[in-house]
């Protein structure tokens, strides 16, 4: 943890660092702040109350509970002696108190040592687990077990996203706010810039209902074909090939970055249509990939997330956007294609940065048919 990332209520409160959660809460005893809460171990469960005022619905407390996040738990009996460190907290009660009152318990995850057999009965190899994470290779497939949550506990490379539907299909599971996870031991992912000043390794996480779902998401990870390596995902070409398909795009131009840049922007969300399906979503240049620098290839403000269909409009100028973000639709444009992609239905995009402003005021002049 960076120091001059721990200001704040560092020592004193809840803190979110990157995907996860400290906690640092005083037992039995006033913090330094003055505030005087009775938290306190009822066995091995640990009885914690947020901030003064805290409530069950603020954003910090929903993402405590969600099980999204590792939540690291230090605690101490005297406000001068050091931390101790209690362990990856899960919450098993929350009463909607004020300060908002959560039970915590520490006992170790079995389903992520399940997890591991059954890699293991599929054919992968199994490193030595580290404090974060366990990694598991079966050829060109990489995948990572969390280690100290239960949350979404298994991790696979973000080339997979194109498969994405498939994989969900097995019956597993993903978090509904969050596309990417990102933690620093998952060495052999891709990297990317996430909230931090340097770039971090991130993947997909999914999570299980049964074995059932587990099993048949580990046959279609190994059983269907190999996905594109790194190495393949970091060339670049010296052209736009426009005609090939969104991954292959992408791996070529070594845009993956400017991918998922776009897709953790929008939610994994198409900004007009809401559609979820990322297969079927494109990462939109808006002031074309041919027309820009260098830099403006890869700057998010220059792309939005958009369905298939509509990158292909978007593309050829045949759709835009104002200022605001309100739908532009081309005179060239039919009522038969304007009702089969329900164009007029559509009427602004869900989110518009003043850089996308920016390009867009290029798209409409330079690349818009009116």
């Amino acid at each position: 943890m960076p120091e001059d990332r721990r200001g704040g209520d560092w020592a004193t409160g809840y803190t979110q660092y990157e995907n996860e959660f400290f906690i640092f809460c005083n037992i039995g005893v006033a913090g330094r702040t003055g505030h005087d809460y009775d938290n306190h171990w009822d066995g091995d469960i640990l009885v914690w109350y947020g901030k003064r005022g805290s409530s069950i619905n603020q954003p910090q407390i929903v993402k405590l509970r969600s099980g999204d996040f590792p939540v690291h738990i230090f605690y101490r009996s005297h406000d001068r002696t050091p931390f101790v460190y209690a362990g990856a907290g899960r919450v098993i009660d929350t009463q909607d108190t004020r300060p908002v009152l959560m039970r915590w318990s520490f006992a170790e995850a079995s389903m992520n040592s399940e997890i591991a057999d059954a890699l293991a009965a599929n054919g992968f190899r199994l490193e030595a687990p580290g404090v974060h994470t366990q990694r598991a290779t079966r050829g060109d497939v990489n995948v990572y077990v969390k280690q100290l949550t239960t949350s979404f506990p298994l991790v696979i490379g973000p080339e997979w996203e194109q498969r994405l539907t498939e994989l969900k299909l097995t019956g597993a599971i993903r978090p509904a706010k969050r596309v990417y996870y990102h933690n620093s031991t998952m060495r052999k992912f891709p990297q990317r810039l996430n909230q931090g000043e340097g770039k971090i390794p991130y993947g997909l996480d999914f999570g299980f209902v049964d074995d059932r779902s587990l099993h048949n998401f580990l046959r279609t990870l190994t059983g269907k074909g190999r996905v594109p390596d790194q190495l393949e995902l970091a060339k670049e070409p010296d052209v736009d090939p426009a005609t090939e398909t969104e991954v292959t795009r992408a791996a070529r131009l070594g845009q993956q970055q400017f991918r998922s840049d776009l897709i953790e922007r929008f939610t994994g969300r198409c900004a007009l249509t809401d559609v979820d399906m990322l297969e079927a979503l494109r990462a939109s240049h808006i002031k074309p990939w041919s027309q820009s620098s260098p830099k403006e290839k890869r700057d998010p403000d220059n792309g939005i997330l958009l369905a298939v269909h509509l990158d292909s409009l978007f593309d050829n100028g045949l759709i835009s956007f104002d200022e605001k973000g309100a739908v532009m639709v081309s005179s060239k444009v039919s009522e038969t294609v304007r009702r089969a992609f329900g164009l007029d239905a559509l009427t602004r995009l869900t989110l518009i940065t003043p850089g996308n402003q920016y390009y867009l005021k290029y798209h409409r002049s330079e690349i818009f048919v009116p």
